[in-house]
């Protein structure tokens, strides 16, 4: 028997999100050859994928999804070999930037039996400034005219790919490396299902800059399904699904709602899913939810609702900070958003209503530092110039701007400076006096030489993401964290690309010397 690596890369789900860019996924990199050959044959291969939503972190309304992998492989042996076989649990590749995710819960059985692993380290890596690859190793005996079964299971990550809301599920698997074994593969078998039926609307089979869905599928009961016979496989399989799970957002928060929400991690997923729904809008998505309204209608449809139940919650308990944060950022986002009109950012004013509880809720609770607002004041901005605030709006502008009014100024001509940058032409004359008296106050309590904060200036306008101008519906521009000065708060998916391989990796027992000189 001679020796050979054979990688089988498996399943992946590669996120991006507001804080981190996303990478494509490399089906066999570089690191993944064959060294040699072998006399035993893959007769038989099913994969079998299950993707459920990731509620791990109480995110009732995730996009994101957990993958159950279970991989059945049947050997036919022509003569007796003792291997080691072996799974990569890390893979780097700095051509296509991609950075691996470690399985979780790896299981093998042989013939109905679990086998134990052990982890080693490989002496080769993928990059100078990348560690070793640590790899799940087990001895494996095939007998001559012994058929041989091998289940191996495991769990992973599956985040959408890309920076928008919406962003699609993207999971691969590799089947080309099949063809190291000898002869071909008799049969390969591939299934796909979620914890939802998965339609055909979701899949996205046609040509896209992206990648599209594997030709050849067939979708029974839900799910997605692949049969190939006597194949030596020179493809991989990729599945592109339109992202089930915000396609439904919609629908789910307005069941949540209808079955009353008693339970403040249930309701803070509804706060939140809501707000991306508004986000979306707001930066012009016209991609449509599962009931055919656009991101931006089914927002303003729940938004009565949402805050109602908010509302009464808080009322019930005021100090649930934690159901707070996202409720005011709601109000925020549905009061004064920054959207995407004819090329460009501009500030809209959607409800004074809300703008002015956010607020007065802000300064009441003592929440400015912890809502991203040191440099938010879009009733500053030009285009917003001469825009007649009601009475009730200026009262809460300058509590506001009193609550985040520098300490001390170094002179009165720096504190009317700082009122007049912070408060732009929203407040009337009366009040923007009795503002600009405080801050002169606060210049002359001040010691002399004292340190002043730096101005809060207004919010700064991002420009269009380089060498791209978004059309109403594009995904979320790479910069729209920055636009709402709260990037922080805003990423819901982990700026991380996940990336799986899964590999094999066959030396004799009587070149183990050598075989484990390579796994270092």
């Amino acid at each position: 028997m001679r020796r050979f690596w054979i990688a089988l890369l498996l399943v992946l789900g590669l996120s991006a999100t507001c804080l981190g860019d996303s990478a494509p996924l490399a089906p066999v990199g570089p690191h993944v050859q064959p060294l040699d050959s072998t006399t035993v044959r893959l007769a038989e291969e099913r994969i079998e994928i299950f993707l459920r939503r990731d509620t791990r972190h109480d995110d009732r309304l995730s996009t994101s999804a957990v993958g159950e992998y279970r991989i059945w492989f049947r050997f036919e042996p022509e003569a007796d070999e003792e291997m080691m076989v072996g799974f990569p649990l890390f893979i780097f590749d700095p051509e296509q930037a991609i950075f691996g995710a470690h399985i979780e819960n790896l299981r093998v059985e042989i013939d109905g039996r679990e086998v134990a692993t052990e982890v080693r380290e490989s002496a080769v890596h993928q990059d100078a400034d990348a560690g070793p690859v640590n790899w799940a190793v087990f001895p494996v005996t095939f007998r001559a005219g012994q058929p041989l079964e091998m289940v191996v299971s495991y769990t992973m990550n599956v985040l959408p790919y890309g920076k928008g809301y919406g962003a699609p599920l993207w999971v691969a698997y590799v089947l080309r490396t099949g063809a190291h074994w000898a002869g071909t593969i008799g049969r390969a078998e591939a299934v796909l299902a979620m914890d939802r039926p998965i339609r055909a609307e979701d899949i996205r089979s046609e040509e896209n800059p992206f990648r599209i869905t594997t030709p050849g599928w067939v979708l029974e009961d839900g799910a997605l399904c692949w049969v190939w016979e006597d194949v030596e496989p020179d493809f991989d399989i990729h599945v592109v699904l339109e992202n089930p799970y915000w396609r439904d957002m919609g629908v789910e928060i307005r069941e949540m709602l209808q079955a009353g929400i008693a339970d403040p991690a249930a309701l803070t997923a509804v706060i939140e899913a809501t707000r991306s729904l508004a986000e979306a809008g707001n930066m012009g998505m016209n991609s449509s939810l599962r009931d055919g309204s656009l991101p931006g209608e089914a927002a303003d449809r729940l938004l009565p609702d949402v805050l109602a139940a908010a509302g009464s919650f808080l009322a019930e308990h005021p100090e649930d900070d934690e159901v707070r944060v996202p409720y005011l950022l709601l109000l925020r986002e549905t009061s004064l958003p920054l959207v995407w009109e004819s090329a460009d950012w501009v500030w809209r004013v959607r409800s004074e209503d809300h703008l002015a509880l956010f607020l007065r809720e802000a300064v009441a609770h003592g929440m400015t530092d912890r809502l991203y607002v040191e440099r938010w004041r879009p009733w500053a901005e030009e285009e917003l110039a001469g825009y007649p605030w009601r009475p009730e709006t200026q009262d809460a502008i300058a509590a506001f701007l009193t609550e985040v009014m520098p300490g001390t100024f170094a002179s009165e001509d720096a504190a009317r400076a700082w009122v007049e940058a912070n408060a732009g032409e929203a407040l009337t004359p009366e009040r923007a006096d009795r503002l600009a008296a405080e801050a002169v106050r606060r210049a002359a309590t001040a010691g002399s030489g004292a340190a002043q904060p730096p101005a809060a200036d207004p919010a700064d306008r991002p420009s269009p993401p380089a060498g791209e101008t978004p059309a109403p519906g594009a995904a979320e521009p790479t910069d729209a964290g920055a636009r709402r000065g709260w990037a922080p708060a805003v990423g819901v998916a982990v700026g991380a690309v996940l990336l799986l391989a899964l590999g094999t990796v066959v030396v004799r027992r009587r070149h183990r010397s050598d075989g484990e000189a390579r796994k270092g």
